[in-house]
């Protein structure tokens, strides 16, 4: 069964009929006119992003993506937005804000208005006009525990079953020659990413790279330590080095 949210679960109740909805990197993503209008995540406790501590959690509210031109405009209209600290490009509303539950109807009456200047493109435009639901658990794929087997991983037949990694992540590794999760599982998050980043250069980014590490130990990628990640940073440089020398 599907994990479903539970503390912002009645914000779907204010949003148009037009929406639908799909799993994100632990939390679910709201599409709109063929734009990625919000991500809410129920994730508390974690205030800890390369070496510093913030006074709010990082991954527990709404986070709506907006291109950095319309930053300005948007936190004019809300001074109570902040840049998320991971995800820069992106305006973050922590659930413990004061007044969080008005200042998330008033948004979404902004942000979900057809024309609205909010939201970014997806790359993958959805035909379905309704919400979906992924049966995935986000928190748990279905065949794994929280320490990684690879007896199991034999079993698991799609890529978008692993942690992190959904239908777009899927259609980017087969352009890239990955056809299964036990493909991906033989070769490492290093090489996989080197196939992806040639088959899309905008894969080179430290984000996805969590993603990768954290699909083959089972970890939402927010999750991984900061050791992990800066591994997984360092990598990400010297592929882009490597790309640049290639030019």
């Amino acid at each position: 069964m599907a994990k479903e949210p539970k503390e912002l679960q009645w914000i779907e109740s204010l949003l148009p009929t037009e929406y639908f909805r799909r799993p994100m990197f632990g939390g679910f993503a709201y599409y709109f006119e063929g734009k990625l209008a919000m991500v809410t995540f129920e994730s508390e406790g974690d205030r800890v992003y390369r070496g510093r501590t913030y006074d709010f959690d990082l991954w527990n509210g709404c986070l709506f993506p907006l291109e950095k031109e319309h930053h300005a405009k948007a936190i004019d209209l809300a001074p109570y937005l902040r840049n998320h600290p991971v995800l820069g490009k992106w305006l973050y509303l922590p659930q413990h804000t004061e007044e969080f539950e008005d200042r998330v109807e008033f948004l979404l009456k902004k942000v979900f208005r057809s024309g609205s200047y909010w939201g970014i493109v997806a790359k993958q435009k959805d035909k379905k006009s309704k919400v979906t639901y992924e049966k995935i658990d986000t928190r748990r794929p279905r065949m794994f525990s929280d320490e990684i087997n690879r007896a199991e991983i034999k079993e698991i037949k799609n890529i978008s079953d692993l942690k992190n990694l959904g239908p777009a992540s899927e259609r980017q590794f087969l352009k890239a020659g990955i056809k299964t999760p036990q493909n991906f599982e033989k070769m490492g998050w290093k090489k996989a990413l080197d196939k992806l980043v040639k088959v899309n250069p905008k894969n080179a980014h430290s984000i996805f790279g969590y993603a990768l590490f954290g699909a083959l130990c089972n970890k939402e990628w927010f999750r991984l330590s900061e050791d992990e990640k800066k591994a997984v940073r360092d990598y990400v440089v010297r592929l882009r080095k490597k790309a640049k020398a290639r030019k």
